[in-house]
């Protein structure tokens, strides 16, 4: 679960835990893709918001912001309204003077338009025309974080240059191989997985999700970072509302990710032992400032402009049964900016939607609004087909209906025209006609020293200093623009793409009259870099000088390419979370290991999958019998002391032999419980072929005992009800739906289970090997979690059986059978089912909790269900229907216990 607690409201500040492992600074994009990839991993995580769970007006204030140098003219101010308010819900120009921040949980996500791409090569370069360019490592580092961004946003394959045609099977338009200076850039949109009709908002998305480990903190403003030694140890909180509430949260790990404005001045607000502001010996701390500046360059003439709409528009790709949408811009080839000295640019087509649309007229007609009701029927009459969509869209973000089928209606209408789409969710539903489309120009900014944020001398209603923000557009950058304007009018007429009209300021050259706005794509203000004088964090992300202290977001880059940020800025939340995990991993191995030797005469055990639910219980149960312990983790960071901790992935398929060599050694035992469970791609690995070569392993290292966790799914749909260990399991070599009626990744699952149990008893000569068929292996609160089911799920589901097992006795029953077959010194093989005969159906459950079971189908609907599964009619029991036999356990001399948990529901 992940816990919320409002600090605003906290009657009593002083009883929220003052204590963390890594505390969140802002819970926008990076903060919350920092919080999902550390969850669940063993670590106490805060994430201090200062706005709500829900954006509203009041928090709107706290953003407010001094400005100079352009940001005063108001002409510019207007234009900057223009853009942005459509988005917004509560932002105002005259409070936001730059940028766009939306104070709550989800950040500026909660007013983007979902438009993402990759960086290109050359953005991460050393470029001689572009001042203070080059980052400290190249796309090629960064591109396995884009790969695990894109899953976050959902994103479809990663082509973002005239590669697209071919992926999505499309022949290239004539025009394209006829442009020069311009190729193809395609950007995606991070469509929403739940509203349908929106794309992807962080907050409500993180809040549907379950975080273990995570707390979240709102409505608490960090007022300064509490440093102590050259190490972060904290921050300091106030409510946002009043600030009448103060705390201060410890953590060994702060992270600011809180944006490029925000991150700079809460470094500016601190102060380190000796008084200095972190990260700012060389006067660094919001330098750099930059955006994408942006302009309309001209338009297409009504005759002209659904051609060029349909050109420079969206388009789908189909992959993985899903369909995407791209939308198709033009970017300068790399030798044009290199040639002609041009920082990176590309060109975006705005739309804007008519007011005589059909969807708009019955808006006006049903409020009785229209000043034209003829006219409005009319339009209404000839369009039917837009008015019957607006239904489509509420069917799309009916809850009721199924998601999977609300996706499959959503993706269907991208692949038939994802043009309308796009003009749907421009206009909110509200229209599709086209009224305009312009081209405009998004623009790498060169990071200029002098554009920078600084501490206000006005304070806000905490009694916290407003930022103050210098932001400049040079004399370089509006000829850039000029320069980049007739590029691309000599393109378009030698391309054939009629009808664009260049604005006439760009034909005059008269750079004085350029309003150029920014595209609250704010960065740079604690740049990364190897040289302190000119950067504040290092390429791990780390305040120069300042342990502990981290900064994610935009506000790190170096430039900024002309690219939407959102991409870039989760991949490197990602890596540094990777970073962040190795130093706590690191930390923890050594905290917990064993100060001493044991007794060298306990034998060595090992344990694989150790910080798991069962591996957890295996440890308990062979620390209270005094055993040395080797324990093996993939991602949670351990917790359980007096253990010899190793980090090892089973699922890696270029696992280092001498890894697996080393864990070995010294070993008399091993209980493997790590597995692949639902990650189809990862369970040959794991389960089959990395357990042939450490089990070899562990034969010729003089290992004497191999248990191995299988798994009561290779009885597959059985036609008995009651399996003893003689029971057929499933053969791999025939059709595993007609003997296992299951969803193809638990096929695949048990698939692997079998080929494992085979691939051990290959080594039976020389260690005795026990498979344990295990059940369903859980904590009590997997029964609990039955007791809130649906009233629909309950109809279906109540008959079944439980097949549950605590992993308190299945770890007994592991480690009884573990020192019996080391005490006879017998190689060969055994099989157990580790089960308990009289687990309780779910009906059972509820009785014991004092609850109605009510009405609920027996068998028929998994049978059913069975039938739709394998396309075939058989003699077999679904899961739910039969019952694993533990006699054989049992006539070792083990005795299941009662669950203390289970006898006092009864």
């Amino acid at each position: 679960m992940t816990d919320y607690i409002d600090f605003e409201h906290l009657k009593d500040p002083a009883s929220l835990s003052t204590r963390f492992d890594l505390v969140i600074v802002g819970g926008g994009a990076a903060g919350l893709t920092l919080a999902r990839e550390l969850s669940g991993q063993g670590l106490r995580i805060a994430i201090v918001e200062s706005g709500a769970l829900d954006e509203d007006p009041d928090h709107e204030e706290l953003n407010a912001i001094d400005v100079s140098g352009d940001l005063l003219d108001k002409t510019l101010q207007d234009a900057r309204s223009a853009w942005h308010a459509p988005q917004m819900r509560f932002w105002k120009a005259d409070i936001q003077k730059f940028g766009v921040r939306c104070r709550v949980l989800g950040g500026s996500t909660m007013a983007w338009a979902g438009k993402v791409a990759p960086f290109s090569p050359a953005d991460y370069e050393q470029r001689p025309w572009v001042a203070g360019s080059g980052w400290p490592f190249g796309m090629k580092t960064l591109a396995p974080y884009m790969k695990r961004a894109a899953t976050y946003l959902d994103l479809g394959p990663l082509v973002h240059d005239r590669a697209f045609w071919t992926q999505a099977s499309r022949r290239e338009p004539d025009q394209m191989g006829r442009l020069h200076h311009f190729g193809s850039f395609f950007w995606q949109f991070a469509r929403s997985r739940h509203a349908l009709t929106d794309v992807m908002r962080f907050g409500p998305d993180f809040r549907r999700e379950t975080h273990k480990g995570v707390t979240v903190v709102y409505n608490a403003t960090v007022s300064s970072i509490s440093i102590e030694g050259g190490k972060a140890t904290g921050v300091e909180l106030r409510g946002s509302l009043t600030g009448r509430n103060r705390v201060a949260l410890g953590a060994e790990c702060v992270v600011l990710a809180a944006g490029a404005i925000e991150n700079a001045r809460l470094l500016l607000m601190s102060r380190d032992s000796d008084g200095q502001v972190p990260g700012n010996a060389h006067d660094v701390v919001g330098r750099y400032l930059m955006d994408h500046p942006s302009i309309e360059l001209g338009y297409f003439s009504p005759e002209h402009r659904d051609e060029a709409a349909a050109l420079l528009g969206f388009f789908p790709l189909q992959e993985r049964h899903r369909v995407f949408m791209y939308s198709h811009g033009l970017a300068l080839h790399p030798e044009v900016q290199t040639s002609r000295r041009l920082p990176n640019m590309a060109i975006f087509t705005g739309i804007e939607i008519s007011p005589d649309d059909s969807v708009l007229a019955l808006k006006r007609l049903a409020q009785r609004q229209s000043r034209n009701p003829l006219g409005d029927v009319v339009a209404v009459a000839r369009n039917f087909g837009l008015v019957a969509t607006s239904l489509g869209r509420k069917i799309l973000n009916y809850q009721k209906i199924p998601e999977r089928f609300r996706r499959l209606i959503a993706d269907a209408a991208v692949a038939i025209n994802a043009n309308f789409v796009a003009r749907d969710y421009v206009a909110g539903g509200g229209g599709r006609k086209l009224a305009k489309a312009s081209l405009n120009v998004i623009c790498e900014q060169p990071p200029h020293p002098d554009n920078r944020v600084t501490l206000s001398t006005r304070t806000d209603r905490l009694g916290l200093p407003l930022a103050r923000v210098h932001w400049k557009i040079d004399a370089d950058l509006r000829r850039d623009i000029v320069q980049l304007a007739n590029l691309l009018q000599e393109d378009l007429e030698r391309a054939g793409i009629r009808g664009f009209h260049l604005r006439d300021e760009f034909r005059t050259a008269d750079i004085s009259k350029f309003l150029i706005h920014d595209m609250a794509h704010t960065a740079g203000t604690t740049r990364m870099g190897t040289d302190p004088a000119t950067s504040v964090v290092d390429p791990d992300c780390q305040v120069h000088g300042v342990s502990g202290l981290f900064v994610a977001g935009a506000s790190v880059f170096p430039t900024s390419g002309h690219a939407n940020p959102t991409m870039v800025i989760m991949s490197l939340a990602i890596r540094l979370a990777d970073h962040i995990k190795a130093q706590f991993v690191a930390r923890r191995v050594k905290q917990l290991s064993p100060a001493t030797s044991p007794v060298a005469a306990r034998p060595l055990i090992l344990v694989t999958g150790a910080t798991g639910n069962l591996g957890q219980a295996v440890i308990a149960r062979l620390a209270a019998g005094g055993y040395r312990i080797r324990g093996t983790f993939r991602h949670s960071i351990p917790a359980t002391p007096g253990v010899e901790w190793v980090q090892i992935d089973f699922s890696d398929p270029t696992l280092p032999q001498a890894d697996l060599e080393n864990l070995a050694e010294g070993v008399e035992a091993v209980i493997h419980l790590a597995a692949s469970l639902s990650n189809v791609h990862e369970m040959e690995t794991t389960n089959v072929t990395n357990l042939d070569r450490f089990a070899k392993i562990c034969a010729t290292a003089g290992v004497r005992y191999f248990g191995q966790a299988s798994s009561m799914v290779v009885y597959g749909s059985p036609r008995a009800r009651f399996l003893s260990e003689e029971a057929p399991i499933i053969n791999t070599d025939l059709s595993l739906k007609k003997q296992y009626f299951a969803e193809p990744s638990m096929l695949e699952y048990a698939r692997s289970k079998v080929l494992g149990e085979r691939v051990l008893s290959q080594y039976a000569q020389t260690m005795h090997i026990d498979l344990y068929r295990i059940a369903i292996a859980q904590k009590r609160s997997f029964l609990d979690e039955s007791l809130s089911w649906s009233a629909k799920r309950a109809v279906f589901a109540l008959y079944r059986n439980t097949h549950f097992i605590s992993s308190r006795n299945v770890a007994r029953a592991i480690v009884h059978l573990m020192e019996r077959d080391l005490a006879s010194h017998k190689a060969g093989v055994d099989i157990y089912n580790v089960a308990d005969s009289r687990s309780p159906t779910y009906a059972e459950v509820y009785r014991r909790a004092g609850r109605k079971t009510g009405f609920h189908v027996p068998i028929v609907f998994d049978v059913l269900k069975g039938v739709a599964f394998s396309r075939t009619i058989a003699r077999r029991f679904p899961m739910g229907y039969f019952r694993l036999d533990d006699r054989k356990l049992k006539s070792t001399g083990f005795v299941l216990e009662d669950d203390p948990d289970l006898r006092s529901a009864s």
